[in-house]
């Protein structure tokens, strides 16, 4: 037993230095991020909307990943004060407000590709097209104010929502267990499911279009026996890859959240709560790295940086 007890600790520890891992990573990428773009707007005075999308997601997931690293560091060296119900709603209703602008901000940038990039003659579409620019601070000022509403909620919630309330003991052995469930946490449940899953199926819907336009594209290009590969074929390439890898990173982030809004009695084992903490760290980490690797401005300042560092390095000087 105790040879057991210690494998799980040492796997939960683990587990914990990698999720830290990943949200150090995460916070220089997104940091990276949106250093470049506030540099870009200071110099030129102005800030093209796909910029601007990307900068408000990179802050969001800034401000994520420092609520996921201080509830990592209070939940190792301050244990106890995990269970305090003010520090609870306070983690609660900042990590859902980052984390549902978060997702809503992702579902703006998958608009805006599937509106620059698709083609199609509809005339909704090219007015769409046209005015797009212009609707994409308002579409990020809306995310803003719609996750701060719904995560509202929270700050009168009661920790002990998270929580099986049952007469008598879970795991008993009789066949009648009277299980009652706090009504906050199935309304807690009910707001989380309807302002995640809103987001995601516009990104995913806008993800499908784009696919189903790429493949209309190549097709014609193919008919036509000209250039396989042209500007237009490349944006649409660079933006599926980002799109799809986030949809996958989505997938397993969404997946992770719901695990961690079932009541603890569920939940409340050492590998399910490492396995969860390691998934929603990966999500804002990676898409960040995949974003400058595929954006070209991004991917150009990241080469001339680790250049810089590789001179003074070696102390060459220019």
């Amino acid at each position: 037993f105790l040879r057991l007890l210690k494998m799980f600790i040492s796997f939960y520890i683990i587990g914990l230095i990698i999720s830290l891992i990943e949200n150090i990573i995460g916070m220089f990428g997104n940091g990276f991020i949106a250093v470049i773009y506030c540099i870009d707007w200071v110099k030129s005075r102005k800030l093209f909307s796909c910029d601007m999308i990307l900068t408000c997601l990179a802050m969001s997931r800034i401000l994520l990943q420092g609520i996921f690293t201080a509830y990592i560091f209070i939940h190792i060296f301050a244990p106890g004060t995990h269970y305090l119900n003010q520090v609870q709603k306070s983690f609660s209703f900042l990590w859902l407000f980052a984390n549902t602008v978060g997702l809503w901000f992702t579902a703006c940038l998958g608009i805006f590709y599937c509106v620059k990039i698709t083609i199609c003659n509809q005339p909704l579409f090219l007015r769409m097209k046209q005015k797009i620019s212009v609707m994409v601070p308002k579409l990020l000022l809306w995310s803003l104010l719609v996750s701060f509403i719904t995560s509202i909620p929270l700050i009168w919630s009661q920790y002990s929502f998270y929580l099986c309330i049952s007469e008598g003991h879970l795991f008993s052995n009789s066949t009648v267990e009277d299980k009652t469930w706090d009504v906050s946490y199935l309304y807690f449940t009910f707001l989380y499911s309807a302002t995640s899953f809103i987001p995601f199926i516009i990104f995913l819907t806008t993800s499908i279009l784009l696919i189903s336009s790429l493949w209309r594209h190549t097709r014609n290009m193919q008919c036509n026996t000209t250039s396989f590969w042209d500007p237009n074929t490349e944006a649409h390439v660079s933006a599926i890859k980002a799109l799809i890898s986030c949809l996958i990173l989505y997938i397993f982030n969404f997946a992770a959240v719901i695990v961690t809004a079932l009541p603890t009695c569920l939940t409340d084992r050492i590998w399910t709560r490492t396995i969860t903490y390691m998934v929603l760290a990966a999500y804002p980490s990676g898409h960040s790295l995949i974003l400058i690797l595929i954006n070209p401005k991004l991917k150009q300042a990241l080469v001339r940086i680790l250049q810089i560092i590789k001179c003074h390095l070696k102390g060459e000087i220019f």
